[in-house]
């Protein structure tokens, strides 16, 4: 086995710091015999080993038996190695630190997946790691547990390594935390006879802080046979992958009491306060030819807005064509690889298919209906879990895609996923982070001379591309290979999140209670029956498809751009510079498809829109039809998912002037109205409460309708609004709308319900209410986009309503409601124009 350079740097340094830290432990204990034992005691080896090295001494660590001892970091990128590390700097603990052949370790690992792998390679005496640690135990090597026997003559003939779990040290509940190292049979030998408590007692004096009740009285300890107290009896050196989870301060003192004469931390992302005396960065990575640069990113391709399936349908033809390149390696060079694409979906849970969202099992369908065979696709989520007990990288295994939603984001590698499909909106989407690491890792960690396998592809269907581009930088600084991309932000203090109620502040609670509630449409029938707007009621019955067919300029449009279309798009690339940081460019990226004509599959992409899948089939029979006849089958064939896409489009478009016109209908017949009312089942009012996450930067706004806000959920926009309506002189008070069914919402004539940013009340010189406005704030890269204009539109259409006076009162008898407030404007406004907008309105 082969070190790579960096690997030789890192042992380099960790057997310069455990030679110094020997030297230096022996020399302050021979000088402290010397000493007056109050001088002495100050003496600290840990510190003066440190100031040896020249390395900062941050975290400054006292075990349980009073004595310092060294807790020290190896920051190693995620995929660098950690294990193979971990061994050889147990092999150099033991030779140069400790001495001997025997004694305990006890190996922390973070998950599930990482704790059943490192055990299956070292209890394996064939495995090159096991045979590194035979090398230094003289073959007595016992890999161990949690649960199983361990004994005092297993440490003193043998080097034991006993596995644990993370999470046994980082619950806050320190009482819980312990639960793996309480009470249990199998220690029996470190501890005196129960009948013995002259011994007990000694052994209490040499070890205080072991665990014990007491019987008979205070002078007869009775030592608890556990496995905490086996380990903190046997000073062990302790390995912690993954540390920075375990660095609280209840999880440090959980560590602390273990009576560790040695703590070695490895993690790609170290706090700031860690002692770290070895850093690997991603360019040395990179200089191994580690990891898949570049990483291609992929733009949504359809002229649909979220089309996930024809992102799915181009994932499938990449990773056909990988597979292709894989085939030819194998057959020219004898290495087997087999592409994988990682797929991530918005819902996984039984009950939460048919919501909205796209669901894993959405997904393994339509996967399945494009032609992939049932058995190469997995789900792993954390209730389902297909690739359990799979070698994903045997010969034998089939899996070429992987759905998930998170259950992929930590704790799991395999360096045959090349391909990961988006389906959340990347805008919001805080998985991406994670999961972009899932498709850095290279086979074999090298490269393999064929570009296609060399590199990674990120596709996505639902965001802008800013968004991604910041997701790909945060998944690089997720791995530890933050060099890669720049400088670095200063780390964050931890902070626990916590909820906190806050009410409507009292100046404004019972002031101004009659202008807490905003309108809604309501539907009134024949009988003044009144109800609340619906979509699924009210507009989608009366969406006629029977006689829609394809217009000649939509014909036309589709023949001229056919002419045009070159199956090009603009695409991003993830590279390196000359100075090895990573950059982003873009490029020519060619669809090199192969079509084929599917009435299913346009049947399909109709449904999306035609509920009736009989429906949705015949028409895509006509258009199909009306095509061959104007542009062949030739044609029709080669450009197919091009021609889905606008059809699609085409369809989306008459679908929302049909909406638009059934709505205007209901509004002009005087069926629909804008209303305000108390009562719950029609109206709206504000909450009376919010509940918010406490951040560390304090709200400075004095007209917040809440005793307080939390400033780090609003976005750069949000809070230049925010300010601009507290300063206002005729702002009364204004608050964050959130999302939520608490919260306002206004349903239009599309299906999702319009969610304002803002709502914000204006006074006049007595400080009455003049007016309410209702805002919705748009960033620079949304202006003039579909969503945008259709939000505009509603809003102007609610604002005309409420100048006009067509606003209607549905007020509960019970209650006089007689000043209700009815004057409500509402507001889009754009970025780079709000402080113009907002002057205005509050002149």
């Amino acid at each position: 086995m082969y070190l790579k350079n960096y690997q030789l740097k890192v042992l380099k340094n960790i057997k310069n710091f455990l030679s110094t830290a020997k030297e230096t432990k022996l020399a302050i204990e021979k000088a402290k015999d010397k000493l007056p034992a109050e001088v002495g005691k100050n003496l600290n080896w840990v510190q003066s080993t440190f100031q040896s090295l020249n390395i900062s001494y941050k975290d400054q660590t006292i075990n349980g038996l009073g004595e310092n001892y060294p807790r020290v970091i190896m920051k190693v990128p995620t995929g660098g190695g950690k294990t193979l590390l971990a061994v050889e700097a147990i092999r150099e603990y033991q030779n140069l630190f400790f001495q001997k052949k025997t004694g305990l370790v006890v190996w922390i690992v973070p998950s599930e997946s990482i704790y059943a792998q490192t055990i299956k390679k070292l209890k394996d005496k064939g495995h090159f790691l096991r045979q590194l640690i035979d090398q230094c135990s003289g073959g007595n090597t016992l890999i161990l547990e949690k649960g199983q026997k361990l004994t005092t003559k297993d440490i003193e003939e043998n080097l034991v390594i006993l596995f644990i779990m993370i999470q046994s040290i980082s619950r806050k509940n320190n009482k819980e935390a312990l639960r793996v190292f309480q009470d249990s049979g199998g220690y029996e030998s470190f501890f005196p006879s129960d009948n013995r408590y002259d011994l007990h007692k000694k052994l209490l004096e040499k070890i205080p802080n072991l665990d014990h009740i007491s019987y008979l009285g205070t002078d007869n300890p009775l030592i608890k046979t556990s496995l905490g107290n086996a380990i903190r009896a046997s000073k062990p050196f302790i390995i912690i992958d993954e540390i920075h989870k375990v660095f609280t301060p209840t999880a440090k003192k959980t560590i602390d009491n273990l009576n560790p004469e040695f703590v070695l931390g490895l993690t790609a992302t170290p706090k700031n306060n860690m002692n770290i005396i070895s850093s690997v960065t991603g360019l040395e990575l990179k200089e191994e030819e580690m990891v898949k640069l570049d990483m291609h990113i992929l733009p949504p391709s359809s002229e649909a807005e979220d089309d996930w399936r024809a992102m799915l349908n181009e994932i499938k033809n990449k990773r056909d064509a990988l597979e292709e390149e894989a085939i030819n390696l194998k057959r020219n060079k004898g290495i087997y690889i087999r592409p994988i694409a990682l797929i991530q979906v918005e819902a996984t849970g039984k009950d939460q298919r048919g919501r909205g969202r796209v669901h894993s099992l959405d997904v393994k369908e339509y996967l399945s209906n494009i032609g992939i065979n049932p058995d190469n696709i997995a789900i792993k989520t954390s209730s389902q879990n297909d690739i359990e007990d799979v070698d994903l990288f045997s010969t034998e295994c089939q899996i070429r895609y992987i759905i998930t939603k998170e259950a992929l984001r930590e704790g799991w590698d395999c360096s045959f996923a090349y391909i990961l499909g988006i389906i959340p909106n990347v805008n919001s989407n805080t998985g991406v982070t994670q999961l972009v690491g899932r498709i850095l890792r290279q086979p074999f960690a090298k490269k393999l001379g064929v570009t296609e396998l060399d590199e990674s592809y990120v596709y996505y269907s639902k965001g802008n591309t800013r968004k991604i581009l910041e997701k790909v930088r945060s998944g690089f600084k997720k791995e530890g290979l933050e060099d890669l991309v720049g400088k670095i932000q200063l780390e964050k203090t931890e902070s626990v999140d916590i909820k906190r109620e806050v009410k409507i502040r009292k100046e404004f609670f019972k002031k101004y209670e009659t202008a807490f509630y905003l309108p809604v449409w309501l539907i009134i029938d024949n009988g003044n029956k009144k109800r609340r707007f619906s979509y699924n009621i009210d507009i989608k019955p009366k969406l006629d498809f029977d006689n829609l067919s394809l217009e000649d300029d939509f014909i036309k449009k589709i023949v001229n751009s056919l002419s045009e279309e070159n199956q090009e798009r603009k695409a991003f690339i993830v590279s390196l510079n000359k100075e090895s940081k990573a950059y982003f460019s873009d490029e020519t990226n060619f669809n090199n498809q192969k079509e084929k004509l599917s009435i299913n599959y346009i049947t399909r992409r109709f449904n999306e829109y035609i509920e009736n899948p009989f429906q949705a089939r015949q028409i895509a029979k006509k258009w199909v039809k009306t095509l061959e006849k104007k542009i062949g089958n030739k044609k029709l064939t080669s450009h197919f998912s091009y021609i889905v896409s606008m059809l699609v489009n085409y369809l989306k478009i008459k679908c929302e002037l049909w909406e638009e016109k059934i709505f205007m209908n209901y509004l002009s017949e005087g069926k629909l109205k804008l209303a305000i009312s108390d009562k719950k089942e029609l109206g709206f009012k504000i909450p009376d409460k919010d509940l918010i996450t406490p951040s560390r930067i304090p709200s400075t706004y004095d007209k917040y309708l809440f005793e307080d806000v939390d400033v780090y959920s609003l976005n750069t926009l949000e809070k230049r609004v925010g300010d601009l309506l507290d300063r206002q002189g005729k702002s009364l008070w204004w608050f964050k709308n959130k999302v939520g069914k608490n919260w306002y919402s206004i349903q239009g004539w599309k299906e999702y319900k319009i969610r304002p940013d803002f709502i914000a009340a204006k006074k006049k010189d007595d400080d009455a209410i003049e007016l309410l406005y209702v805002i919705e704030s748009k960033g620079e890269h949304l202006i003039g986009n579909e969503d945008t204009k259709y939000k505009k539109k509603v809003l102007d259409l609610m604002t005309e309503q409420s100048k006009n006076n067509n606003m209607t009162k549905v007020i509960n008898k019970k209650i006089s409601f007689n000043n209700i407030n009815d004057n409500i404007e509402f507001y889009l406004i754009e970025q780079d124009k709000e402080e113009e907008k907002i002057r205005k309105l509050f002149t």
